[in-house]
C-alpha cells in the first residue's frame, strides 16, 4: 500500500487536499481584451507588491503627482507621499494581505485617460476575517507609453457574506486525480444546493482492490470569523480544520480521530501551480503518540472530462 493510502487510512490528512486560488486579479489573462491588459497587469502588480511589502513598487504604479483618497476621505498627494504611506501600513499591519483585485469595469475616456472601477478583497491580519471595498481609479498614459494611476479613491469596507467568504476557494470546484504505481485518488468538489457549503468527495482505490472514501464539508464559521472544514471517512475517522491564508498558500490546522481511536493533529499546506496542477504536503503530523513530521509534496491534476462530456 502506498504512503498516501497509509496516511489516509491512519490519519485522514489527505482528506484536506484542496485547490487553492492564488492572491491576484480575478480574471483569466486570455479573457482580457488587449487594450485593457495594462490595467489588469497594473492590478496584479499591486497585489504582488503588497504581498512582497514593496512600497516603492506600489509607488511606481502612480504618477508623480497622483492623489490617493482612503476610505475615510483623507488625501495623500504625490508618489513619494504614497510610498511613505504604504511603508507605514506595512510596518503597522504586518499581517495584512490583499487577497484579490476584482476589476468590474474599464472605461476609455480619451486615448490617454481611462477610468477603472472594481472591488478589492483585504484580510487585515491573520486573526481577522476578509472584507471588501469598492474603488475607482483614474489612469493616465504618460510619455513613456505606460499607464499609471493619477487618482485612486477607496470606499468604506463592507463585510463579505458567507458565500463570498467561501468563494475564495472556488478554484477547488471540479474533479481532480493523483496516481502512482499502486493507487489512484479521485476528488470532486461542488457547491451545496443552498450555496452555503462546498462539498468535496474523495475515493482512494488501490490496484489490489482496496478502497477508502469520504466527504468533506467546508463552510464559514461566523463565530470564529474563519473558514472551517469537517471531514468523515468510510472507516469511521473524522477531522475538522481551520483555514488561514498565508500569502499564496492556504494553511489548514486540523485535529481529529482515526477509525482506530488515535488522536490526530497536523497542518496541511497547499499551493497552486496553475489551473491544472496543485501540490500539498503536511507538517508537524502527530498520530497517537507517534510524530511523523513533514511529508513530501503530493501532486494533483485536473481530471480531463470523459468522452462525450465536453
Amino acid at each position: 500500500m502506498t504512503e498516501i493510502l497509509k496516511t489516509m487510512r491512519q490519519t485522514c490528512v489527505v482528506m484536506l487536499v484542496l485547490l487553492i486560488p492564488q492572491a491576484g486579479v480575478a480574471r483569466a489573462a486570455d479573457e482580457v481584451p488587449a487594450e485593457k491588459t495594462p490595467f489588469h497587469a497594473s492590478a496584479q502588480a499591486f497585489v504582488d507588491a503588497y504581498l512582497a511589502r514593496d512600497a516603492q513598487a506600489i509607488g511606481d504604479l502612480f504618477t508623480t503627482d497622483a492623489e490617493f483618497f482612503d476610505e475615510f476621505g483623507e488625501r495623500t498627494t504625490g508618489r513619494d507621499a504614497i510610498v511613505r504611506m504604504y511603508t507605514d501600513v506595512f510596518e503597522s499591519s504586518p499581517g495584512a494581505l490583499v487577497n484579490e483585485v476584482r476589476i468590474e469595469r474599464i472605461r476609455m475616456i480619451t486615448d490617454g485617460v481611462a477610468m477603472e472601477e472594481g472591488v478589492v478583497v483585504v484580510t487585515p491580519g491573520a486573526d481577522d476575517a476578509p472584507y471588501q471595498s469598492r474603488y475607482v481609479a483614474l489612469h493616465t498614459k504618460e510619455s513613456d507609453g505606460k499607464w499609471r494611476i493619477n487618482s485612486l479613491k477607496d470606499f468604506p469596507p463592507q463585510p463579505l457574506s458567507r458565500q463570498e467568504q467561501l468563494a475564495q476557494l472556488e478554484w477547488l470546484l471540479g474533479d481532480w486525480v493523483n496516481e502512482d504505481g499502486e493507487a489512484v485518488v479521485h476528488t470532486s468538489c461542488r457547491w451545496s444546493e443552498d450555496g452555503s457549503y462546498l462539498l468535496k468527495d474523495f475515493v482512494v482505490q488501490t490496484y489490489d482492490g482496496r478502497e477508502l472514501n469520504g466527504q468533506q464539508r467546508i463552510g464559514w464559521d461566523a463565530g470564529r470569523k474563519q473558514i472551517r472544514s469537517w471531514t468523515f471517512d468510510s472507516d469511521g475517522g473524522h477531522m475538522n480544520g481551520l483555514w488561514t491564508r498565508d500569502g499564496r498558500q492556504w494553511v489548514v490546522m486540523a485535529t481529529g480521530v482515526t477509525a482506530d481511536g488515535d488522536t490526530v493533529t497536523g497542518t496541511a499546506v497547499h499551493n497552486v501551480i496553475d489551473s491544472e496542477l496543485i501540490t500539498w504536503h503536511y507538517r508537524d503530523l502527530v498520530v497517537g503518540d507517534e510524530f511523523r513530521g513533514t511529508s513530501e509534496p503530493v501532486r494533483m491534476v485536473r481530471r480531463p472530462p470523459a468522452p462525450g462530456d465536453e
